[in-house]
């Protein structure tokens, strides 16, 4: 039965059962009355006793719906369309797709009682975009945008593009740098912090099905919909509106697939709450094609399709002494077209169209400049990086000094946990973490390093 031929019915139910929502209800009482009206009306939904219900009060829970777009909104929204883009045949499309299963969406977060589902929808799909493209597994900050962007009004709602300006410029941060407290007057810290993801512009999505499928393709994409009082104890399943429960407010979430036969075969799309992992399943809940206007003022972000992987720190070069590096590239089209951006080489040293490196240094110095990338697709996508490039006096040791200074010290084993263990960047030159002279940098390298700093053994092989 479909729910727009049942409001009657809900309604002479909803009346019988006395499925009034009062504030005095326990969650047990709402549960248990969700129940008799979702087998009622045949709704393939569960309903169970979340932390949304049981933390908030009934108007922190509409407060946590925080979408409220500007009047001129849909002018702004048409200005990204782009009518080539989502032009595939359905047929084209898989019936069922799910980033979740390629370990490609970040932790449910919680935006608490604050009205920030339009940021938290906004940085789930930037996070998503650097895990799918970069394999970046970030936590960014959306306390950034609540105290940089709202300044004082965040908590009450706002909207997605609000975000996008800001991951365009300045861009994101961390969340370690500015964590999340779900209080709008928080001060702005973020000029603190490094910027670590930023985006190029975004491309707004149609409603219809078909172009926000195309869209999650090519990552999850932030949306909005209704949200109703029963969708506060969603447990499971196809999740539809009852057609009784009260309105709460307009809600932004973030779309990560789909399914053709979910919902008896009529189709949903998988999303992403903010609500932590004790609401829906998991943090995450399927819902009817179409059901509650889900998809409504959608886009795709678009994140730089190239970038540089060398690196902050290149390897050092001497004066007078032949230099050569090959600055490397990843993502996007080939052929790679490099330059310098900002600041220059170090004196006596060029970089040809390829990115070499290469020259005679003639000045003892440490360079900081930007290199920057462009690759050969139409429109072409460019990113740029910053490198140090110190030019020493004379060679700097040839074995076991990995930030390769000159020296063996504490920098040197830290320098080597980091990359080996956490993540970190690689060594200067793959050959100067070798500590053992095997030719592998490994644990043996950093034990063959404290036992000759600190327990007086000798060098395995000449450092110098």
């Amino acid at each position: 039965m479909k729910i727009s031929n049942v409001v009657l019915l809900a309604l002479l139910i909803s009346f019988v059962l006395g499925s009034a929502v009062l504030a005095e209800d326990t969650p047990e009482q709402l549960v248990a009355r969700q129940k008799q009206i979702n087998d009622s009306l045949g709704l393939d939904w569960t309903p169970k006793i979340t932390s949304v219900i049981t933390d908030y009060t009934p108007e922190e829970r509409k407060q946590m719906c925080g979408v409220r777009l500007p009047e001129n909104w849909k002018e702004i929204w048409e200005s990204h369309l782009d009518p080539n883009r989502f032009n595939k045949d359905a047929k084209d499309l898989p019936s069922y797709f799910n980033w979740e299963d390629e370990g490609k969406v970040t932790g449910i977060r919680n935006q608490g009682s604050c009205g920030s589902c339009w940021i938290f929808a906004s940085v789930a799909a930037l996070e998503s975009q650097y895990l799918i493209y970069r394999l970046y597994n970030y936590n960014l900050s959306e306390q950034q945008i609540l105290s940089c962007e709202s300044q004082g009004w965040g908590c009450d709602g706002g909207w997605m593009e609000t975000c996008y300006q800001h991951f365009r410029n300045p861009g994101s941060i961390f969340e370690t740098a500015m964590p999340y407290q779900a209080n709008d007057e928080v001060p702005c810290t973020e000029g603190s912090y490094p910027v670590m993801a930023k985006i190029l512009d975004w491309t707004s999505v149609p409603e219809d099905v078909n172009s926000i499928k195309q869209a999650v393709m090519v990552a999850p994409i932030a949306v909005t919909m209704d949200v109703y009082d029963d969708f506060d104890i969603y447990g499971g399943g196809c999740y539809e509106w009852d057609g009784v429960s009260e309105y709460a407010a307009g809600h932004a979430v973030l779309i990560v697939g789909w399914d053709d036969s979910f919902c008896g075969g009529d189709g949903a799309w998988r999303v992403k709450n903010s609500w932590g992992t004790m609401w829906g399943d998991d943090g995450f809940f399927w819902i009817k094609y179409g059901d509650c206007g889900i998809g409504f003022a959608g886009a795709l972000l678009e994140v730089d399709a190239v970038w540089i992987t060398d690196s902050t720190d290149l390897p050092p070069g001497v004066i007078g002494e032949e230099y050569s590096h090959q600055v490397t590239a990843t993502g996007g089209v080939l052929p790679y077209h490099f330059s310098i951006q900002v600041a220059n080489l170090p004196d006596g040293l060029t970089i040809s169209e390829g990115g070499l490196i290469s020259g005679t240094p003639t000045r003892v110095k440490n360079y900081t400049f930007a290199v920057r990338v462009e690759d050969n697709a139409d429109p072409p996508k460019s990113y740029f990086k910053y490198h140090n490039l110190p030019i020493l006096e004379t060679a700097p040791a040839q074995y076991c000094d990995f930030n390769w200074d000159g020296n063996h010290n504490l920098i040197d084993i830290l320098g080597m946990i980091d990359n080996l263990y956490n993540g970190g960047p690689p060594p200067a030159d793959p050959d100067l973490a070798d500590c053992n002279c095997s030719g592998d940098c490994n644990l043996l390298d950093i034990l063959t390093l404290i036992n000759v700093l600190y327990h007086g053994y000798p060098p395995p092989c000449s450092w110098d």
